[in-house]
């Protein structure tokens, strides 16, 4: 049967309709492929820590920028080197935190913000003095330790030599007309730093340049430090969020092999050690690390033979391998 004109009309029309639909539809495809293949360069870029320095920010508490001198060459040393800060007020005053963002194609769940742990205490010479004369200094660091459990401390001092020096000459060359000052135990203190605390420590500048300079390459060093979750995201069948969860507990390499090299632990110790460690799934719920995935992790980066096979060490071939050899 012959078509109506209208029908004709109508069929051509729906086949107009039909390729702009697939003309369309190929169009998303090729945008979302685009898309998909620029979200896997990202990836690749962030992991190989290209993007570790833009991905960090640091905290600067507000006591800090009102240092005069030192917030100044401070928050120009970081503008320079192109390092995100932020000024807002910390638990602790005059200090600095830091911050990471970990990318979405990353984590897989959201794009979230790790804190990174570690804290630097900024403090002008004669605060420091201070602190030291009046036996403050070590409450200080027990007040800093309970607000930050994880973090190493680090007390940043500015021309303070100097500070001492000069007290010390004014009094010897007008010791009449000179208020008595007190040389501060200063070698003494940080000798009972290091013996009564763990993960303290203490650095020493003799100017505002050298100290902006210190926080911005102390800001570079903590953001290379993410590179490791790539080792970490590298070993098979470690997922993302896996890699993520340890990280956080252990943010460098040194902090995770210091654990699996202690000689007062067994392998069996170790080999469990993270298996309690909480991973966020894709619901937001909270999960465990698990056995499987930290024995994984140990027998991987303690393995001793480089050419067995990931699947073997796992089986644990790589330990018994080094007792046959024996």
């Amino acid at each position: 049967m012959r078509m109506s004109k209208d029908e004709r009309l109508r069929l051509n029309e729906e086949k107009k309709q039909q390729k702009e639909r697939e003309k369309l539809q190929k169009a998303a495809q090729k945008a979302e492929a685009a898309e998909i293949k620029k979200r896997e360069k990202e990836k690749e870029k962030w992991e190989k820590g290209k993007f570790a320095h833009k991905s960090i920010v640091a905290h600067i508490d507000t006591k800090v920028v009102e240092l005069g001198s030192i917030g100044g060459h401070l928050l120009s040393r970081l503008a320079e080197k192109g390092l995100s800060f932020r000024v807002s007020s910390n638990p602790i005053e005059k200090s600095i935190v830091w911050s990471m963002s970990v990318p979405e194609e990353i984590s897989k769940i959201s794009s979230e913000v790790i804190k990174v742990p570690y804290i630097l205490i900024i403090c002008e010479a004669e605060e420091f003095c201070d602190l030291v004369n009046s036996e403050s200094l070590m409450s200080h660091v027990s007040r800093v330790q309970r607000l930050y459990p994880l973090h190493t401390v680090c007390y940043l001092t500015n021309k303070l030599m100097a500070f001492i020096n000069k007290r010390e000459q004014g009094q010897y060359k007008d010791p009449a007309n000179h208020i008595v000052w007190k040389r501060p135990p200063i070698e003494e203190v940080l000798s009972k730093l290091t013996i009564n605390f763990v993960k303290v420590h203490s650095r020493h500048c003799v100017d505002e340049a050298e100290l902006a300079e210190h926080v911005a390459g102390l800001t570079y060093s903590l953001a290379s430090c993410q590179i490791r979750l790539k080792a970490l995201v590298a070993i098979p069948k470690v997922q993302p969020r896996f890699a993520i969860a340890i990280w956080k507990k252990y943010p460098t390499m040194k902090s995770l092999l210091h654990v699996y090299m202690d000689p007062s632990k067994s392998v069996h110790e170790k080999e469990f050690l993270p298996k309690d460690l909480k991973v966020e799934n894709m619901l937001g719920d909270d999960r465990k690390l698990g056995e499987i995935c930290s024995r994984r992790v140990y027998r991987i980066l303690m393995a001793q033979c480089g050419s067995i096979k990931t699947d073997d060490i796992e089986g644990g071939a790589d330990f018994f391998s080094q007792h046959s050899a024996e």
